[in-house]
């Protein structure tokens, strides 16, 4: 071997040896980064590295040549030096998010960094494991940098322009009691609701049995000889026997009289014009003027021995009072009948429930008195021979001023019944029906209530508040009226407030439960009263919501349930708590119930945070090539959402970094194994002149 040869060789081992060299410190540098990798799989917030290799300088032993005539072009020919590191890469992937329940911990969903300031220079993290010092002043714990952000004013509005800083919470802080300036209502006012008027009713009435009366035999009342109640008249079984000695005729009662000549009754007169038609050569029957029936004999028929039986044991003895013997100079008279009072019966003709007259005779006169809502009514009826109870009751409607269709009437069982008309304004108490000395009619006219005069209501109670933070309870209080689908309704207080105007007024509704509409009674259209309790005057606007919809007050045939939605006032309070949203604003939660913005969280993010420097304690700053911060509200300007109660773990993929590993010390063998070689071939090379 030449010593020229021996030179070369000599070159190319040292060539190989230094490839070795470079291979081992590149992996060496390689197995640094997956280390730290690994020691940090537990460090909120950080982001894992990747070293990159890249091939090192080459030595070219022959340039390339072009292709000439025949000949084709070589390629260049060259050694590689070995590896090199290119660069070592922040890997800004999104990390797990962990919830730890505590609300100043804060974890970043996208891109962006939360911005720390230690009075000169800013930082950037992702560890949002934030907590709030002595001062009040929320800081990273591990450094003591404050977190930046914008602060709210005292009204809790942020204004645009408003400068970026330290987040310091006004711990201590109290908001103003703010005066209530509308309410808002909802609910339901039941559309079945209805007043009801005051229902009374006197004893009952009897009146006398005249000519034209045509009653039901059954239920008259018969005094004289029975002096009781005609009942338990069977249609087609209870019979009266008429017999003049010599000829006999039964007649049978009906439900309904089938003429004088069919042989049943259903009247007194029925009964009588059936014996006139039987008996006509022998005696005539009449009904008197007191109710009775009267027989006497006709004139050349001779005497008559009159007998009269019924199978209904009352009727019995009320007819049979008639029984003997009659003749043209001869009667007799049956017990005196009557019938339970009706509007058309005359006021000289009225009996009490025992059939003893009522003395009512022709120029009395009869007073009309009762208490209307607290308030003496009273007139006077002149009682004439033609009076009738129909009269009576119109003059007891217009002494009450009763306009409902039924008003004062004559019931079914003889009894004056008074309705008022509906509603608790309406009531009536104490009616008094009397004639002076007459203690008959005012017996009869002893009123019994039979229901109480009712509104249909529904109240709710709402808090409202003044400036100066006193509670007021306001009572808001709907009365059905008695127009269809209104309301009326009226407002007071609870306390010794002093109300201005609009505390009353109207409210109606359409057919489909939607209001029509809603007015106050004296103009206004808001309620104004005056606190009296050194505060100003509170004008409040009631909004019981939009008219022909349903988003507020409504009327259906379901239960009244109203109930305050909302309401602007409240009584001043203390901060207590805070809590964290989405887009980082940061809200005080006020004793008093109030919640008010106290602050925004800043976010910054990048043209490359790739470029971002890593300073330690999860911090970064800036170096040339990450371009300047971008500083905006998340969800905003920054496409990422906070999740507070969270925070984002390291982004290590430990599957990974193990596989990494293995391939970083296979690499580092290689290497070395090269290294090794390339002296062996070198003590070979030494051997040779041995």
């Amino acid at each position: 071997m030449t010593e020229a040869a021996a030179k070369m060789e000599v070159f190319i081992m040292m060539r190989s040896l230094f490839a070795g060299v470079s291979g081992i410190k590149s992996h060496q540098v390689r197995m640094d980064v997956i280390g730290n990798n690994i020691a940090n799989i537990n460090t909120i917030g950080f982001k894992a590295g990747r070293a990159i290799f890249a091939q090192a300088i080459s030595q070219t032993m022959k340039g390339a040549t072009r292709p000439n005539g025949m000949r084709g072009g070589m390629n260049p020919m060259q050694v590689g030096l070995g590896v090199k590191i290119g660069s070592i890469d922040t890997i800004f992937t999104q990390g797990n998010l962990e919830s730890t329940g505590v609300k100043t911990d804060m974890a970043i969903q996208g891109d962006g960094f939360f911005i720390l300031s230690d009075g000169a220079n800013e930082y950037y993290t992702r560890a949002g494991n934030f907590e709030f010092d002595a001062g009040g002043r929320l800081i990273n714990p591990n450094s003591g940098y404050v977190v930046q952000g914008q602060l709210a004013d005292s009204n809790g509005e942020i204004k645009p322009g408003t400068p970026i800083g330290d987040i310091l919470l006004p711990f201590g802080r109290k908001v103003a009691a703010r005066a209530t300036t509308k309410v808002e209502f909802t609910g339901n006012l039941n559309a079945k609701d209805t007043p009801i008027g005051t229902i009374l009713k006197s004893n009952t009435m009897f009146a006398i049995e005249n000519t034209g009366s045509d009653s039901n035999v059954n239920g008259l009342y018969a005094k004289g000889k029975a002096n009781s109640l005609i009942s338990g008249m069977t249609p087609g079984t209870a019979t009266v026997t008429v017999n003049d000695g010599t000829t006999s005729h039964v007649y049978t009662y009906a439900q309904t009289d089938s003429g004088d000549t069919q042989g049943d009754f259903n009247s007194i007169e029925d009964l009588i014009a059936e014996i006139n038609n039987d008996f006509k050569m022998k005696f005539t029957a009449a009904l008197q003027t007191d109710g009775s029936i009267k027989f006497t004999g006709d004139v050349g028929s001779g005497a008559s021995n009159l007998t009269i039986t019924s199978n209904n044991a009352t009727l019995q003895t009320a007819l049979a009072a008639a029984n003997g013997k009659i003749d043209n100079a001869t009667s007799t008279l049956t017990d005196q009948f009557s019938h339970r009072a009706r509007s058309g019966d005359k006021l000289v003709n009225l009996l009490n429930s025992v059939a003893d007259t009522l003395n009512l005779a022709d120029g009395d006169s009869v007073d009309i008195s009762a208490m209307s809502n607290g308030q003496l009514v009273s007139g006077a009826f002149a009682v004439t021979a033609g009076s009738t109870l129909a009269d009576l009751t119109k003059k007891i409607n217009d002494t009450f001023g009763i306009t409902n269709e039924t008003g004062a009437h004559i019931s079914d069982e003889g009894a004056l019944v008074v309705q008022g008309d509906p509603g608790a304004d309406n009531a009536l108490q104490s009616i008094g029906i009397r004639e002076n000395g007459n203690t008959a009619l005012s017996s009869v006219m002893s009123f019994a209530e039979m229901q109480k005069a009712k509104d249909a209501t529904h109240t709710a109670n709402i808090s409202v508040y003044d400036a100066l933070g006193e509670k007021h309870t306001m009572v808001l209080t709907f009365k059905k009226s008695d127009i269809k689908n209104q309301w009326l309704w009226n407002i007071k207080f609870k306390g010794s407030e002093i109300i201005s105007s609009g505390n009353s007024g109207k409210i109606s509704f359409n057919s489909n439960g939607s209001i029509a509409s809603f007015t106050y009674d004296d103009g206004a259209n808001t309620l104004q009263f005056d606190p009296n309790n050194g505060a100003s005057p509170v004008n409040i606007t009631l909004d019981l919501g939009e008219m022909g919809k349903l988003n507020g007050l409504t009327q259906f045939a379901s239960p009244s349930a109203m109930v305050t939605k909302s309401q602007d006032g409240y009584a001043s309070g203390n901060l207590s708590s805070i809590s964290v949203n989405n887009s980082g604003e940061i809200t005080g939660l006020f004793t008093n119930g109030v919640s008010q913005l106290l602050g925004q969280v800043a976010l910054a993010s990048f043209n490359n945070p790739g470029g971002l420097s890593a300073i330690g304690n999860n911090l970064y700053t800036t170096s040339a090539n990450s371009g300047t911060s971008v500083i905006g509200k998340a969800g905003e300007i920054i496409q990422a959402e906070i999740m507070p109660g969270y925070l984002e773990m390291s982004n290590v993929d430990l599957a990974q970094e193990f596989t990494n590993m293995i391939v970083a010390q296979r690499g580092f063998q290689a290497n070395a194994r090269v290294i090794t070689t390339s002296d062996q071939m070198l003590s070979e090379l030494v051997n040779i002149k041995r």
